[in-house]
């Protein structure tokens, strides 16, 4: 008896072996693992990584001090990590959400749109952390990266910190302070800021390249300095590499670039696109945003916003509407033609089923999310 089940045992195993070397042989084997595995291992550039850490007051690893500079840097680095720790608990408790509702597209879809962005990286990589491509797209000018030489001066690290304090502490940038945060004689644009929070996500920077859009809506690199800004990174411990461009563009319909106006046409449809918009100032109710708004009502297979983004009538017919939260007047900075009755009836119609959110997003405390999902056909 002993035997036949060594036998069996055996047989079991040799079976087993054939049946995998076969899978692989004839290429049904649907390992993400092996996948991943087979993959080349990526290559982050140090020099960028070391200044980026630095100023994030993540590591000061490598950086010659005085002692009254460490002390300095260490006060920063304090503060620095308050601050995440509040955007921390929010972004846990969005992921938390997302991977329960968001199940059915969040890590099928490859490329993330958010127009209105400023440096915001942090949101869109935790509600689609998987995605290949993010276009990023705001006023601000694409700026430069952290040089090699890093400074140790408590001015520059106060001018960081203001940069991030109200993004950190309410989940968006403000447009009118971004304006003397981003442009000073500290920084010089988003990508000090959009790098330091890639370094605060634990992402890694392959590269930073300076890009432009020709004539015929395409990507190259540009001579000088170009609107656009290129950024190759992964996630610490994997080995997807994912592309963020960064735009520096004025969406308005008689402003828009038309080079950038022929990218959007000629890569947006070739993607399964979410769009993102957080924090939009209402720019899309207004006459002169009506283009991109189209855009993306048009182009994209999902969006998830609050109210300040697309108005929820030009979504309702072509999507399947979620709505999360609770609708309030939009703050009265804004224009009552901000205000979307539409949606607050529905709101009101539907509030059985609208789904609770936990968390504070966008200009509204409580907020409002609203996810679109375009019906079959549309």
């Amino acid at each position: 008896m002993r035997k036949l089940k060594l036998t069996a045992a055996l047989l079991a195993v040799l079976l087993t072996s054939l049946i995998s070397t076969s899978c692989r042989q004839w290429g049904w084997q649907n390992s993400s693992d092996e996948a991943t595995d087979t993959l080349p291992t990526l290559k982050a550039d140090e020099s960028i990584n070391r200044a980026t850490k630095f100023y994030a007051g993540i590591s000061k690893e490598g950086v010659s001090m005085s002692p009254a500079d460490e002390q300095a840097w260490n006060k920063y680095s304090k503060e620095i990590k308050g601050l995440l720790d509040i955007s921390a608990k929010t972004r846990a408790q969005c992921d938390s959400l997302v991977k329960k509702d968001f199940s059915d597209f969040r890590d099928s879809i490859d490329l993330v749109f958010y127009p209105f962005s400023g440096a915001d990286f942090l949101y869109p990589i935790t509600i689609f952390p998987n995605a290949d491509t993010y276009v990023l797209c705001g006023l601000e000018k694409a700026g430069s990266p952290f040089g090699a030489n890093i400074k140790t001066d408590y001015a520059q690290y106060d001018s960081y910190r203001k940069a991030l304090v109200s993004f950190l502490n309410r989940s968006y940038f403000i447009t009118k302070d971004m304006k003397n945060d981003l442009d000073n004689d500290q920084l010089d644009g988003v990508c000090p800021v959009l790098t330091m929070l890639m370094a605060t996500d634990g992402y890694e920077i392959i590269s930073i390249e300076n890009m432009k859009v020709d004539n015929n809506g395409n990507l190259v690199k540009a001579d000088g300095n170009g609107n656009v800004m290129q950024y190759k990174f992964f996630k610490q411990g994997t080995k997807h590499e994912q592309t963020l461009y960064y735009f520096s563009n004025d969406v308005n319909n008689d402003r828009m670039d038309p080079n950038f106006r022929k990218y959007m046409l000629n890569t947006l449809p070739k993607h399964k696109v979410a769009t993102y918009l957080k924090a939009a100032s209402y720019l899309m109710h207004m006459p002169g945003f009506t283009d991109i708004r189209d855009y993306i009502a048009k182009y994209s297979q999902y969006v998830v916003e609050d109210d300040s983004g697309v108005p929820y009538k030009y979504l309702a017919n072509d999507f399947d509407i979620t709505l999360y939260g609770m609708y309030k007047r939009p703050l009265m900075v804004f224009t009552d033609k901000c205000i979307q009755p539409d949606l607050d009836s529905i709101y009101k119609a539907t509030a059985a089923s609208v789904k609770p959110l936990p968390f504070r997003i966008g200009y509204n405390n409580p907020s409002n999310w609203l996810c679109a999902r375009r019906k079959k056909g549309k």
